[in-house]
């Protein structure tokens, strides 16, 4: 699958980059990746499942596009780069909004995935890429970028409880494709 041929948009994750070395000043910024599996099947599989957004869905979060949306337990539709979702996260009887713009869709031949950012109302302002990458040696890996800071208003105040659900939902995303 060749990358399409028109100007990609900028992101602050750059997320085509095998090494993120450009780093926003301002935010703090988290990489790591996560053992998957091996081969193009658990690749093709891990794609398909990280594109209809079960990597979040499977870590604790709705998704809400619209009617028929996921958020009743349907599989969201397909990731698409402008999309505005808002991911919903689970505090026990809770249901906390996260508005979101998916900011580009990543599909080549040996990687895959998606970046979106945080719109006015998210509990963070940053923006956060999930990429599924498969090495040569047959190896598949998620890749996790984000770059965040505290979100305006009263999200400030509760930034310490948001750095702890942070750390706490990537662990989920690292564990959320493997089967």
């Amino acid at each position: 699958m060749a990358e399409p041929e028109y100007d990609r948009p900028d992101t602050l994750t750059d997320p085509l980059s095998p090494r993120w070395l450009e780093r926003p000043d301002g935010y703090r910024h988290f990489e790591s990746a996560y053992f998957v599996g091996r081969g193009k099947e658990t690749f093709e599989r891990c794609a398909e499942e990280l594109l209809h957004w079960e990597v979040k869905t499977r870590s604790g979060f709705e998704i809400a596009l619209g009617a028929g949306d996921g958020a009743d337990g349907q599989r969201p539709p397909r990731v698409e780069a402008g999309q505005e979702p808002t991911i919903r996260v689970r505090l026990g009887p809770f249901r906390l909004p996260e508005p979101s713009r998916v900011i580009d869709v990543i599909e080549t031949e040996d990687r895959r995935g998606f970046t979106y950012g945080t719109k006015p109302g998210h509990p963070i302002t940053g923006e956060e890429s999930f990429i599924l990458i498969r090495t040569r040696d047959d190896r598949v890996f998620l890749v996790l970028r984000s770059v965040s800071r505290a979100g305006a208003g009263i999200w400030r105040l509760g930034e310490p409880f948001v750095r702890l659900a942070q750390v706490i939902y990537r662990r989920r995303y690292g564990r959320a494709l493997r089967r």
